[in-house]
């Protein structure tokens, strides 16, 4: 008993270990849009639609993911809301005439590359995923 006891926590420890590892969720934005002053209620305002220009980078393009660990970190940190609120939320805004809707990815690399491509752009991804084709972005306290 004990050897099948050893032998299923061993199994179990190494599907464990081959899990993929996620980090925390980092904001990127286009390389214009890095000498913006951000905080996390400036954060809060630019993802709520509350905030629609940037003070030196034209108009805020939002990017997120459409779903994922991820996102709900992200977005649970950052406004408070699951990714099925935040949805809702946005989906309001568009029927009202209020924003447009942020433009939604599957994938962190499409999400990146968008950013990277699109002036006055903002999104996050995994940390894993930023590189220096995005400016990752660190709000003030």
């Amino acid at each position: 008993m004990k050897s099948l006891t050893s032998r299923l926590l061993a199994c179990a420890v190494l599907a464990l270990a081959a899990l993929p590892a996620t980090a925390a969720p980092v904001l990127i934005g286009n390389k214009n849009v890095a000498t913006e002053k951000l905080d996390g209620a400036t954060v809060k305002a630019v993802f709520l639609g509350k905030k629609v220009a940037w003070d030196g980078a034209g108009r805020v393009v939002l990017a997120v993911l459409k779903t994922g660990p991820v996102a709900d970190e992200f977005l649970q940190g950052s406004v408070a809301m699951n990714a099925s609120t935040f949805n809702n939320h946005w989906r309001r805004l568009a029927m009202t005439g209020g924003g447009t809707a942020p433009k939604a990815f599957e994938s962190a690399e499409d999400l990146r590359k968008f950013v990277a491509e699109t002036p006055g752009a903002i999104g996050f991804v995994d940390a894993a995923a930023a590189d220096a084709s995005v400016a990752t972005l660190t709000p003030a306290s």
